[in-house]
């Protein structure tokens, strides 16, 4: 089954299992209702920031330098375009190139980007991709500098995670991001072998925690709490089992949510929160009926075409491939007059629709609505004007969302 982005490859119906007022509290498994709802619905649009004749053929990703102007666009093959925003525009800076990244065939590539918490002293920035060669799952770390070819020369490697015998080009690493606690958090698909997302041994199938080493060779450790540190038999990197192909991370407080591409049944939103946890794949596909597993927080029946009906300029695409943007709040800026504070934003690559859901002090989410309809959304990343930014693929461009 191919079914993530570019990724040309994704091939399945559409939908959604749910309402968009009530959900399954995964937690206890009760349902929870909405209080009053503001009304969101299709308020929201999107403006063209970076045309497609400035960027790179194929953009991944982009994001934001701490505190600043500046942002970087991941191209799936391995360029990386430097910017700097300028109002309703962005100028080009520069560029430089991530090795072993290219060819990049269908989902592979290189797809995520994250700061160090300690940026604004070490210099420090990570990458994941899926090597060329399909044989690879990598995180690496960059140190910044005004000089290009420098920044080249910086990389070391954090982690590199064999693949084994993957029969297609899919299922890879697509996101790296700091928690709240300031370990590293990276999910990694299983590389179209479903049993490791099970096996203690393997790290395919799994969301990972680390401290990545700011010495000069790189590497990393283990933090103290990680969940299976003590127990034997278990990789100790390992934070939860059991993720199929998990596009995007998005972290809320203690919180990270993980969009998991499904199969051919649903599609889901994980929510991760430190402990021992085990997201079910392959042995449940959405919510799972038997214990020992947590069950997502949002699922999207293939079987179901909600979300589509409720898109007023739905392309009745019947691929699917779900992702989630940011988590919108915090101190700064607001253009959006309070309208998405404490919401997380999720989308669907073909599908189009774009959805904001409220997040509730658990982690669970409620309330989902449309906002807007954008296609072929890779990735979105809150900017330091307190507009969310984002790039789209195959139609290339950067974008902001601004109120209609």
């Amino acid at each position: 089954m191919k079914n993530m982005p570019n990724f040309a490859s994704i091939s399945k119906p559409l939908a959604l299992l749910a309402s968009s007022i009530i959900f399954l509290h995964c937690a206890n498994d009760r349902l929870v209702t909405s209080p009053p709802r503001a009304d969101i619905f299709n308020k929201f649009t999107t403006r063209l920031i970076v045309p497609a004749a400035d960027l790179p053929s194929a953009p991944a990703s982009m994001k934001f330098f701490p505190n600043s102007n500046e942002f970087l666009v991941l191209n799936k093959t391995g360029e990386v375009y430097h910017f700097i925003l300028e109002n309703r525009s962005a100028r080009f800076l520069g560029c430089f190139t991530v090795p072993e990244v290219a060819p990049a065939p269908e989902e592979i590539g290189l797809t995520g980007a994250a700061f160090d918490p300690e940026f604004t002293g070490n210099r420090f920035f990570y990458f994941c991709f899926t090597t060329g060669d399909n044989q690879w799952s990598r995180i690496v770390r960059y140190q910044w500098s005004p000089n290009y070819a420098e920044v080249e020369q910086s990389m070391v490697m954090v982690i590199n995670v064999d693949r084994l015998l993957p029969d297609e080009p899919q299922h890879g690493i697509y996101s790296v991001v700091f928690g709240s606690d300031g370990f590293l958090y990276a999910a990694i698909g299983d590389a179209l072998q479903p049993e490791y997302a099970q096996d203690p041994q393997s790290l395919l199938g799994k969301l990972i925690r680390l401290r990545p080493s700011r010495e000069p060779q790189g590497g990393y450790s283990i933090p103290a709490d990680n969940p299976y540190l003590d127990e034997e038999g278990v990789r100790p990197e390992i934070a939860a089992f059991g993720v199929r192909t998990p596009f995007r991370l998005v972290t809320w407080q203690d919180k990270i949510y993980i969009a998991n591409v499904g199969s051919n049944k649903y599609d889901e939103i994980e929510l991760y929160t430190l402990g021992k946890v085990n997201f079910g794949w392959p042995f449940c596909e959405g919510y799972c009926k038997t214990g020992g597993y947590r069950n997502p927080v949002l699922t999207v029946s293939h079987a179901d075409p909600f979300y589509q009906t409720q898109d007023p300029e739905s392309s009745h695409s019947d691929r699917l491939a779900i992702g989630v943007g940011v988590a919108y709040g915090g101190a700064g800026p607001d253009p959006y007059n309070d309208l998405l504070d404490g919401r997380l934003i999720f989308y669907d690559v073909f599908q189009g629709y774009v959805r904001a859901a409220k997040i509730l002090p658990d982690g669970a989410l409620i309330d989902d609505q449309h906002i807007f309809h954008l296609e072929y959304i890779t990735g979105m990343e809150m900017g330091p004007d307190g507009y969310i930014y984002g790039t789209t693929l195959f139609a290339p461009q950067v974008f902001r969302v601004e109120l209609k």
